[in-house]
């Protein structure tokens, strides 16, 4: 546990220590294409994207999702790497560009699928009926699959702030408490997260700062081995709750947080809440690993 800590310390010195003029407020980003061979392939008739793996859970995930012309998709388990690919932003176009609508399709990856001999050492994206209608053109009906280019882009929410979905290990009466983001906008990636008791119940202002705030109230939370999209602590403070993160476009970091309140005194395992914050920032000098890798171990630009 003190290793953990102490880990946590020096991330956020170093992030807070590096530059943030990589973030730029335009929707444009650099972010090249891919150059690893992948292919999109339409889901079994029998099959369906709920989008639990990644915390997005019920029906009415996929038109929430499509608020900024999105669809949701799958991917292969090497890709999806246990979760640190939930929320990623993909856009897919043909490499035959006969057989691919011009601009491709825009995805929001929620799922992943088992591995199968086809994927060929490959990326693979599954996608649902619409979403590969969307990418293919009517000479492309009735293939098994297509190859493509993919690279990462930002996501845009029009109606949707980002929001944290308390996970069903989480227990208040233990001061156990696992959170999991969704509706990430832009094209970043989440660092570091912490939780404190809100002094001020009810409140709803927030603040968004490169500068780093006190941390005499706050709580560090970690990340486990093979669930990299959950933060957890166990050391949960009582009554209403207040977050904030670290979030990075490529390189630097910026911390977001929310005065108010954003899990009430009640909180419940399995509810989503909204944090009020909106987070649009995108990789305007390097992508880093952001487009071609779900860890950030890919090619720069």
């Amino acid at each position: 546990m003190a290793t953990a800590v102490a880990f946590a310390h020096l991330l956020l010195f170093l992030v807070l220590v590096s530059p943030v003029a990589c973030y730029s407020a335009s929707p444009s980003h650099r972010c090249d294409w891919c150059p690893r061979w992948s292919t999109a392939s339409l889901l079994p008739p029998d099959a369906t994207i709920t989008g639990a793996a990644c915390g997005y859970g019920g029906p009415a995930a996929a038109a929430e999702l499509a608020d900024g012309s999105f669809h949701i998709a799958a991917v292969n388990t090497g890709f999806f790497r246990q979760g640190q690919a939930c929320g990623a932003c993909y856009q897919l176009r043909c490499r035959g560009r006969s057989a691919c609508a011009k601009d491709g399709v825009k995805v929001v990856v929620v799922a992943d699928v088992p591995e199968t001999n086809s994927t060929g050492g490959g990326e693979r994206f599954m996608l649902t009926k619409d979403a590969f209608a969307a990418l293919t053109t009517a000479g492309a009906d009735g293939q098994p699959a297509v190859d493509v280019d993919f690279r990462r882009i930002p996501c845009a929410y029009k109606s949707k702030n980002l929001a944290v979905r308390v996970e069903e290990t989480s227990s208040r009466d233990k001061g156990h408490l696992a959170v999991r983001f969704l509706y990430q906008g832009g094209q970043t990636d989440i660092v570091a997260v912490e939780v404190a008791r809100a002094e001020i119940p009810g409140a709803t202002a927030t603040t968004q700062s490169t500068a780093a705030p006190s941390l005499t109230t706050w709580q560090y939370m970690t990340q486990r081995e093979g669930s990299p999209g959950v933060w957890r602590t166990s050391r949960t403070p009582a009554g209403p709750l207040r977050l904030r993160l670290v979030v990075t476009a490529g390189s630097g970091g910026k911390w977001l947080r929310a005065e108010g309140v954003v899990l009430p005194a009640e909180w419940q395992a399995g509810a989503v809440y909204d944090t009020g914050l909106r987070v649009t920032d995108v990789a305007a000098s390097t992508c880093g690993g952001a487009s071609c890798s779900a860890s950030g171990d890919g090619e720069e630009e």
